[in-house]
């Protein structure tokens, strides 16, 4: 019985470490969708002057997965507070000045988030690496305890 419970409590830091892995990645991922759809509205603003409604509506076709659309546009909850509440106010910006001002908010937000998308995607490999590096030793202590 020690055995099993050491091998199902092993099972559960893997699942962990993995679970925690892709969230890691997702909030990557989900940033950089948020530049895709930051840029997607600047390029329909610029070239077919569209407003508001109309962006979002192609903000739905273009099926980004980390950005919702359901209850209003918000960013994944993968992402950090910090980044959906700027992505938040971009969208809630978005619509409310005439299009060279919707153009230069593009350009600031496009900005700041590829800063949030670098920095994520440069701590990205050393919190993998760190995440995997627990999971393992949690594993094996939990065998070495256990079994």
């Amino acid at each position: 019985m020690n055995i099993i419970s050491s091998l199902c409590i092993a099972f559960c830091f893997v699942l962990l470490g993995v679970n925690r892995v892709l969230n890691i990645k997702r909030n990557t991922l989900s940033l950089y969708e948020a530049v895709k759809f930051i840029n997607m509205v600047k390029n329909n603003i610029r070239f077919s002057s569209m407003n508001y409604d109309d962006l979002i509506e192609c903000g739905k076709k273009e099926k980004f997965s980390f950005i919702n659309f359901n209850d209003g546009v918000r960013l994944s909850e993968y992402a950090s507070e910090k980044a959906r509440r700027e992505f938040l106010g971009f969208v809630n910006k978005i619509g409310t000045t005439d299009s060279v001002g919707q153009l230069s908010l593009c350009d600031e937000y496009t900005e700041r988030f590829k800063a949030f998308y670098n920095e994520s995607a440069g701590n990205e490999k050393g919190k993998v690496n760190v995440v995997i590096s627990i999971s393992v030793l949690s594993v094996v202590c939990v065998l070495i305890l256990g079994g």
